[in-house]
Parts: C-alpha cells; structure tokens; sequence
C-alpha cells in the first residue's frame, strides 16, 4: 500500500478510497502517510469528507505506534485539512509529549 499511497498519481479521492478499502491492514506507517498525503493534496475541501473520520479514528487508536514523524506528519495532515478535533489533537499532543526526545528540529521544521 505505501506504494500507492505515495505515488504521483495519487490522489485524495484514491488515498481516501484505498484507506477505506483496506486500511484496516496498514503499517502505522502506512496510516501516517495517509494522513500526511491527504493534507498535502486534499487541503480545506476534504474537512467534511465522511472517510477522514475513521483515518483520523485509527490514528488516535495507533498513536503509539508511529515514530516522532508520523506523529508529526498526522498533525500536519489534519491540520491541513482543517479536521481539528480535540479527541484527536489531545491523543497527538500526548504522543508528542511521550516522544519528545525523538523529534528532530529539522523535521519539526519541515512540517
């Protein structure tokens, strides 16, 4: 699924369709990057899509498996999107503070 995931043809409505296909069986890896991907392609018109509340479910459920970047790259996901619920910035926010030695400034800064 990375794969698909993270190629140039990829698109919001593909992401968003593979997720709700079979993201039941992604990495966390695969999770974070979904979420990251839709925000970098999807901005503010897919705050309202019906499939981002399970991706945004899911990433609050696996949140402590994701390395210090694929929290970061949920953040930034939602964020983009503007799906800023507190349920899961608050989930997001306490993986942050868990795994604050983990992050990088320079990958902080990119996001």
């Amino acid at each position: 699924w990375g794969k698909q995931i993270a190629a140039r043809s990829a698109t919001p409505e593909s992401i968003l369709t593979l997720f709700a296909n079979d993201g039941r069986r992604f990495s966390a890896r695969n999770v974070a990057t979904t979420a990251h991907r839709v925000g970098k392609f999807g901005e503010h018109r897919f705050r309202s899509d019906r499939r981002l509340e399970p991706l945004a479910a899911m990433c609050r459920n696996r949140i402590t498996a994701f390395e210090a970047q694929g929290i970061a790259n949920v953040a930034w996901g939602f964020a983009k999107v503007e799906f800023i619920e507190q349920w899961l910035f608050g989930a997001i926010a306490g993986a942050a503070v868990n795994r604050i030695g983990d992050f990088e400034p320079q990958n902080m800064a990119n996001t």
